[in-house]
């Protein structure tokens, strides 16, 4: 697997390849995990998802009334597959949601908002997609942890930040922050027998070590009194990645 040069352009496979690897599917289930923890019920929900979504979509399919996968990095083979599933799908240039306003209920970016080439439009234009009260989840690589560090895997390139930065750029746009997690502490190796320890880092790198994390997960609610001073009740925090309960209010 050749890691992209540059930020647009990257071929599907880039990132197909790495899900059907020991350590992609490890990453996938941590944070599906955390997904569908923080979004048990989505009844009667419009869901966009952007980037390269596919295998976080279980959670989403089936639960919602409707999911709009958007991507860049897609292939006509996989939004054919999307449609047999009853999920409609678009690609998209990097930078552009081609949406109307206040279409969507919920916002999931994966593997999307490091490549755009404004973060903060990039956030301004889902706040603009959601409904009033919305909500969105926002996956992005650590730039301190072990993951941005050059290795030709996802998660690794684009822009990379720090948790109280990702935060920042959020509530810029409109969002109020209820729900912050940090995720993928072991190392992205290939060899799948040091992938038998990923659990134990998770737990012992989120005590010991935030700072090493591979991601920064956020939920941000679209804040319709975002000029006011207002504080954001926050979301229970899920306390072990390896054991999701509910998430409460």
């Amino acid at each position: 697997m050749t890691k992209p040069a540059k930020n647009r352009g990257i071929p599907p496979s880039f990132f197909a390849e790495f899900y059907q690897t020991p350590c992609g599917l490890f990453t996938a289930e941590q944070l599906t995990q955390q997904i569908a923890a923080l979004w048990p019920d989505l009844k009667n929900l419009r869901v966009l998802a952007l980037g390269w979504p596919f295998p976080y979509l279980a959670p989403l399919l089936g639960n919602a009334e409707s999911v709009v996968v958007a991507t860049p990095h897609g292939t006509a083979e996989d939004t054919a597959l999307l449609h047999m599933q009853n999920c409609a799908a678009a690609l998209v240039e990097p930078d552009v949601l081609p949406f109307y306003a206040r279409s969507f209920d919920r916002i999931l970016m994966v593997h999307s908002g490091e490549y755009a080439d404004s973060l903060s439009a990039f956030f301004e234009q889902a706040e603009e997609l959601l409904r009033d009260d919305g909500r969105m989840i926002s996956v992005l690589p650590n730039r301190s942890g072990f993951w941005h560090s050059g290795t030709d895997m996802p998660f690794t390139g684009g822009h990379a930040l720090s948790e109280n930065r990702h935060t920042a750029l959020l509530e810029d746009a409109g969002f109020s922050v209820e729900y912050r997690n940090r995720s993928l502490f072991m190392p992205p190796v290939k060899n799948p027998l040091l992938l038998r320890f990923a659990a134990l880092y998770e737990k012992v790198g989120n005590i010991f070590f935030p700072f090493l994390c591979g991601v920064h997960l956020c939920e941000a609610r679209k804040d319709i009194l975002s000029g006011a001073a207002v504080q954001p009740v926050k979301r229970t925090a899920i306390a072990e990645n390896a054991e999701l309960g509910a998430v409460a209010e």
